[in-house]
């Protein structure tokens, strides 16, 4: 009888190690990906490639623009997830198509992870999403701080603008533009970039992401 229950309990523990290890988790791989902008204008990133020591970001556009041109690399920094600050590499911030979304490159000899890109076509209403960044200061917050929120997609819209075709049910902060937006295996799937507020009280109603396939269509 005690091999029998020592036995089962060794295979459940064996079963929640495989568990852990195949099932990835989307809270940890959030926070690995994104990256932190400051300077003339604050935001947030994620990192979506890497080859050699150069990291590619994929940011919203007005997070390093002001109006139709992208703001000097020299007066933003990219912060990454063990608190090492770099300069964005001169003349690489680069508009995608007419989307809010902008491509910046940092250079690094430390081995960062990337984002796993997903398939954003096939998100369904009711989905869990994951949205993480870095807000900016507010009465609850002295300084920036990293939030990752958990929300559900709620619609799509037929005619974007910008690109900003998902709804979700996230109180996304300020700062936090730029930001990814996961599905629940981790993979990315959107950029966290807009919110739309009730004029008469102030309260944010929804939080809208450009889809990442909109993003791998339109790059180029």
């Amino acid at each position: 009888m005690v091999n029998t229950i020592t036995i089962v309990a060794a295979g459940a523990f064996i079963s929640y190690l495989l568990w852990r290890i195949l099932i990835p988790n989307p809270s940890y791989i959030a926070k690995t990906i994104t990256v932190r902008i400051d300077g003339a204008n604050t935001g947030s990133g994620v990192i979506i490639e890497h080859q050699a020591d150069r990291y590619v970001v994929l940011s919203n556009w007005h997070v390093v623009s002001a109006g139709d041109k992208p703001i000097s690399p020299k007066s933003l920094t990219i912060r990454t997830v063990d608190g090492q600050k770099y300069p964005i590499s001169a003349k690489k911030i680069v508009r995608v198509g007419k989307l809010d979304l902008a491509i910046l490159e940092f250079q690094s000899k430390r081995r960062y992870s990337t984002a796993s890109i997903g398939n954003s076509d096939a998100l369904s209403e009711g989905e869990s999403l994951y949205v993480s960044g870095w807000a900016d200061p507010s009465p609850q917050f002295s300084t920036r701080t990293y939030q990752l929120l958990v929300g559900n997609l709620s619609g799509r819209i037929d005619r974007p603008q910008d690109g900003y075709a998902l709804v979700y049910t996230v109180s996304a902060l300020p700062g936090m533009s730029g930001g990814p937006v996961l599905n629940s295996r981790g993979n990315l799937v959107g950029i966290n970039g807009r919110a739309t507020v009730d004029l008469r009280t102030g309260t944010v109603n929804s939080v809208l992401g450009i889809d990442i396939n909109r993003y791998l269509r339109d790059r180029g």
